[in-house]
């Protein structure tokens, strides 16, 4: 930009008092002449620090990647949609085939009745070891009073040492066969429990996996996720599709809070000059010979090149070309009902309350671009 004004400069000096001689070269016309350097240096970097201008304007849009949900692949059956289409929220986009996950949601709900239904046989079995346990605790009290005895006849000699030994014996076995009976008995109900009733485990067990085939068996529908259309239809039916691998693209409309909005990159030099709320001016190649009103929606304080990403080993620091780095601006059109593709490139300049005389010559520079479109609106 400096070269370019003192070129323009320069010109219009020689143009005037060397080829036309229109004004004779005073001295003090010579010194006015000799600090309008200083001063178009004085604008360039006005216009560069308050009124920063972008040549990297994008409309962009957010993709959303549909993919199907289903815990395990399937292979597609038919598809519904078109390219570029418009579809409603809700609209079915391609199918998987859903017959294996019929199969597996029908066989839970059998392996569920089968389990609820053996609930009166394992009743059964839970009330044959209370029967085993309780003849097991009369046992024991049996054995225990036949020990006592003996131990009492013993110590007056009635009955012989082998016989009291013989009593211990039986009673610690009477003991052991209660203990087994006991926990028998707590495995019969423990059966019972995890068979029986919603609060069961086993039952609890089936009805979540049933819950999950049933929820795999619903995705085999995949749906749009908001009003919008398909740029590309990539899949075909017979192909295999996996479990949460994005297989189609999908363009949400724009909503009221990111309608007529855009991202412009600036150099890091001029990005100080950029602030929320600012206003600014904007020109597209497809719209030549106009200039659109905007405003500063938001900045962004820090680029890729910024992140230190955490890691086990110690973070690399690369350094990178200050040239490169530019910095992303929202911007938000005053234009509700301008007509903007994605993708489409422009150029944008960003006005402050400094140096006012600056960015008058920043807006001439915008009007003369949007103007000089008129020769290349067609690439």
């Amino acid at each position: 930009m400096p070269w370019l004004l003192l070129l323009v400069y320069a010109a219009l000096i020689w143009l005037i008092f060397v080829k036309l001689k229109c004004i004779h070269l005073a001295l003090p016309i010579a010194i006015v002449l000799a600090v309008g350097p200083l001063v178009l240096f004085y604008i360039a970097w006005a216009v560069r620090l308050y009124h920063p201008h972008s040549s990297d304007v994008q409309a962009l849009r957010r993709i959303v990647e549909v993919a199907p949900r289903t815990s395990r692949p399937g292979r597609v059956t038919e598809v519904m949609v078109g390219a570029n289409n418009p579809l409603k929220r809700g609209v079915a986009l391609f199918t998987v085939d859903p017959q294996p996950f019929e199969f597996e949601v029908d066989r839970l709900r059998a392996s569920l009745a089968a389990l609820q239904q053996g609930a009166p046989e394992l009743q059964a079995a839970l009330d044959k070891a209370i029967a085993a346990r309780k003849h097991a605790e009369a046992q024991t009290t049996l054995v225990l009073e036949t020990y006592e005895q003996q131990v009492e006849f013993g110590s007056f000699g009635a009955v012989s040492q082998a016989a009291v030994d013989a009593a211990k014996r039986n009673l610690e076995a009477a003991v052991q066969s209660e203990a087994d009976a006991r926990a028998a008995e707590e495995r019969a109900r423990l059966e019972l429990t995890s068979a029986s009733g919603d609060g069961g485990t086993a039952v609890a067990l089936l009805r979540q996996q049933l819950a999950d085939a049933a929820n795999d068996l619903a995705e085999t529908k995949v749906i749009a996720p908001c009003d919008g259309f398909v740029p590309s239809i990539d899949i075909l039916p017979g192909q295999i599709v996996g479990a949460g691998t994005a297989v189609v693209p999908f363009v949400c409309d724009v909503d009221e809070e990111t309608r007529d909005t855009f991202v412009a990159t600036f150099p890091q030099g001029a990005y100080p000059g950029v602030k929320a709320g600012a206003a600014a001016e904007v020109i597209f190649p497809m719209y030549p010979g106009r200039v659109f009103t905007a405003k500063v929606a938001d900045t962004t304080e820090i680029t890729d090149s910024g992140q230190i990403r955490s890691g086990g080993i110690a973070a690399a620091i690369t350094l990178s070309s200050a040239e490169l780095t530019r910095f992303a601006v929202i911007l938000k059109l005053d234009d509700p009902n301008l007509r903007l593709l994605a993708g489409v490139h422009g150029e944008a300049a960003v006005y402050t309350d400094h140096a006012p005389l600056a960015g008058k010559f920043r807006k001439s520079v915008i009007r003369i671009e949007t103007t000089i479109n008129y020769l290349f609106s067609g690439k």
